[in-house]
């Protein structure tokens, strides 16, 4: 007989994980460290919904004809 073992809520470990960054962050004014880069770039997601519209990165390229 096998048991089972349940895995654990993937929104619980990102809950955690978030809480970690907080303390670290606040507890070390960030630092520079992979901990507050972390941080920096969750934030950056979390609050993109509050900032401007991004407008959208199309990248232009010269016209081929004009180059021959």
């Amino acid at each position: 007989m096998t048991a089972h073992i349940e895995s654990a809520n993937e929104n619980d470990i990102m809950l955690e994980q978030l809480e970690y960054l907080i303390d670290h962050t606040a507890g070390h004014v960030q630092c520079g460290c992979s901990e507050c880069r972390r941080y920096l770039r969750a934030r950056s997601i979390l609050l993109e919904i509050f900032g401007e519209p991004q407008k959208p990165q199309i990248q232009e390229f010269p016209n081929l004809a004009q180059a021959a």
